[in-house]
């Protein structure tokens, strides 16, 4: 693979050197910044993001913090390079020193007295993109640290950011092609140059088509490729198997193939953005207890992956719903096995953002760092599913306008497992859930009603606030593991959070 990328580059260079000269002035130069700040405060109770115990409700936590996220984009014609930059930092110190852990998650340091910090600036993105010469239709290239740009809807497949290639074509107003190449891991050298991760790629290939106006069809294929240990945006511990015991170089691999549709529609008041997903292929496994062999055994997949999000607008209300099912491996099937099929759909990198702004605790939200679960094989955000047992998702939200610059708004999101989930697994950040006597208990995951309003107050600051309230289903129980062996000792008591943001957009 990193051939065939230095042969393609090779080849657009030479492309370059061809093209006839331009003896016209040039463009001037243009330097633009465009971004956000954030600062926000939330309270939260029984998040459990520290403790991973829904039964435990002594839990809670208020906070503040800010994010700042300026782009900064150089042009020269239609040539331009883009900087993207990241701050990300609580109010008040919170690790051993005020940019080392144990910071809050999702931040990378914490503003204490005096607020001098060192190393807490992110790099976002660092790419070129320019039009490609000598191509009968015309096409750009993206290359560098970018965002992916691969489906309509958010987060389905490749959502957040990459370093590789993005190629577009666009062959007539009615038909765009698309090609991603995203390097996840790379063994520079080979086996023996004693990288213990191996190398890991995604290849995503796309048509986008209008064949009539107001609709829009993107028939997409992707294929990762992984060896040994990945990154665990792209594989969460589940079922008991988690991404490092069962997973080694230079033989444990992967090949993950998923093929489907992604569409949207809109006809007057009307839309609707459904998307289907088959996802196919094997991957190699190291057996540990209880299943135990010599050497590697392959494992299939099928999965599916079905979201449908609609809506109607009249005048200053907007009503939109979401029904969303992905398949899931039953209790009593032990992914652990070789000999079981995977029956549970994984994406190749979430950022944490699934269905993000529907809900407030079950997905990202107003404060966009409360999150479900440290475990990101349980955090259907990340996972599109929980655990090995898929996902069936109703939702619904309202937004009324009742000015053009104050909204108010509310959504309600109901939440099962496809499969019932073995309520006697035994937790782990790591591997998930663990099987316990692999019998299905309950589905029921939980409701959340959130309520909240917009309010665009100056120019380029907007006001939110929101409640939320999430009525827990039995289907969160588990024991818990480590070596205290806690178990829960009742059902999963309800979670409650309130967010509010001050954004200032530039």
């Amino acid at each position: 693979m990193r051939k065939t990328v230095a042969v393609a580059a090779a080849l657009v260079a030479i492309l370059g050197m061809l093209a006839p000269p331009v003896f016209a002035q040039a463009p001037a130069p243009k330097v633009t910044i465009s971004g956000f700040v954030d600062n926000i405060s939330s309270w939260s109770h029984n998040l459990s993001t520290v403790d991973q115990n829904y039964a435990r409700n002594g839990e809670t936590e208020w906070y503040a913090r800010t994010r700042v996220r300026p782009d900064i984009t150089a042009e020269v014609g239609k040539t331009k390079f883009v900087l993207g930059l990241e701050i990300d930092s609580t109010w008040g110190q919170t690790g051993a020193t005020d940019i080392t852990a144990p910071n809050r998650f999702g931040t990378s340091s914490s503003w204490d007295l005096n607020t001098d910090t060192l190393g807490n600036i992110e790099l976002k993105w660092a790419y070129t993109e320019f039009d490609v010469p000598l191509i009968p239709w015309a096409s750009r290239l993206r290359m560098g640290a970018q965002p992916f740009s691969t489906t309509y809807k958010a987060a389905i497949l490749a959502t957040g950011d990459f370093a590789g290639l993005h190629w577009t074509t666009t062959f007539n107003p009615a038909v765009k092609g698309n090609l991603t190449y995203a390097a996840i891991e790379e063994e520079s050298t080979g086996p023996r140059d004693g990288f213990v991760r191996g190398e890991d790629y995604a290849i995503i290939a796309s048509l986008e088509i209008t064949p009539i106006k107001g609709l829009d069809l993107r028939p997409i294929y992707a294929f990762a490729s992984y060896d040994g240990i990945t990154s665990g945006s792209s594989r969460q511990g589940r079922g008991g198997v988690s991404n490092t015991t069962a997973f080694f170089p230079g033989g444990n691999t992967e090949s993950r193939h998923t093929l489907g549709l992604d569409m949207k529609w809109s006809s007057g008041p009307w839309s609707l953005d459904p998307t289907v997903f088959y996802q196919f292929g094997d991957r190699t496994l190291t057996p540990g207890a209880p299943f135990t062999a010599v050497g590697r055994e392959d494992q299939d997949r099928s999965a599916w992956l079905l979201d449908i999000r609609g809506g109607w607008r009249s005048g200053p209300l907007l009503l939109e719903a979401a029904f969303i099912y992905t398949s899931g491996n039953t209790a009593g099937e032990d992914v652990r096995d070789p000999n079981q099929e995977i029956n549970y759909y994984e994406p190749i990198n979430t950022d944490t953002s699934y269905y993000a702004t529907w809900a407030e605790i079950w997905a990202l939200g107003i404060d966009y760092f409360n999150i479900m679960y440290a475990a990101s094989g349980l955090n259907p955000g990340v996972a599109i599913g929980y655990d090995k047992y898929g996902l069936i998702r109703l939702g619904t939200r309202a937004t009324y306008a009742l000015t053009p610059n104050f909204s108010l708004r509310a959504n309600l999101t109901g939440n099962w497992t496809a499969e019932a989930v073995d309520s006697s697994s035994t937790y782990s950040t790591a591997a998930g859930l663990t099987p316990g006597d692999g019998n299905g208990n309950s589905s029921y995951l939980g409701t959340e009603f959130d309520l909240g309003f917009t309010w665009r107050f100056a120019p380029g600051v907007a006001l939110d606030l929101v409640g939320a309230y999430m009525w827990a289903g039995n289907a969160l129980s588990y024991h818990l593991g480590g070596a205290s062996g806690t178990v829960n000792g009742r059902d999963p008591q309800d979670v409650q959070a309130i967010a509010t943001r001050v954004r200032f957009s530039f």
